[in-house]
């Protein structure tokens, strides 16, 4: 009986010894801001658009510049709109953004990244717009128009980016935009800042969809 109880004790007490031995460190990713890849792209939604619409001509590319936990992204596009039925109106220019953003995911060698950043953008841009009203001396034409036109903004942006074959890649952003403010504006007030969309709106949301190729620094 002494025996069972002393063997017993003996296992309990290895058992405590073990499970209030430290834990051993885990070992931390060294820090280092050597560019490993680079990520250049088109986005397909506008694309599509300018192939599949009638009033808007649009393209956009990208490029994400990856080191570390880090993302340096930069985005330019130009824009093309025509509205109107009882007249004409025109917006045209292009756009930048640049950010940085920060990317959850860990395996570097996959390419795949999860991001949450902050970007500013710019346009600079031109509109028209020509109309017919009857002013109580018979109906006249009229031509109003901007030129050189600067409109800025805030984004917050979440992306997300997929390996689908050797180094290509797809994946979405999500763009929350706002502090915007456009300079230049005349008699016309304007309806649509390329990059960011309808100007009734002080704060927007877009989603982008985006065909990227990888190009490996480092293996």
């Amino acid at each position: 009986m002494w025996k069972s109880i002393f063997s017993i004790s003996t296992v309990v007490v290895c058992l405590i010894a073990n499970g209030q031995q430290p834990t051993p460190p885990q070992k931390k990713e060294p820090i280092d801001f050597r560019p490993y890849e680079l990520k250049l792209g088109m986005n397909a939604i506008r694309s599509a658009r300018t192939a599949f619409g009638s009033d808007l001509i649009t393209h956009e590319v990208e490029a994400a510049l990856a080191m570390h936990r880090f993302v340096i992204v930069g985005n330019f596009g130009v824009e093309e709109h025509q509205h109107g039925d009882s007249f004409d109106y025109e917006n045209k220019g292009s756009y930048y953004r640049v950010g940085i953003d920060r990317n959850f995911t860990k395996d570097k060698e996959s390419g795949n990244a999860l991001t949450l950043g902050l970007r500013y953008a710019r346009a600079n841009f031109n509109d028209q717009m020509t109309f017919t009203a009857d002013q109580g001396f018979g109906e006249q034409n009229y031509f109003l128009e901007n030129e050189n036109l600067t409109a800025r903004w805030i984004e917050v942006a979440v992306g997300l980016r997929g390996k689908v074959v050797s180094n290509l890649y797809m994946g979405f952003t999500m763009r929350w935009q706002f502090a915007r403010k456009i300079n230049g504006e005349g008699e016309l007030k304007t309806y649509d800042i390329p990059g960011f969309g309808k100007t009734r709106r002080q704060n927007s949301t877009a989603f982008d969809y985006y065909l990227m190729w990888r190009i490996p620094f480092r293996n």
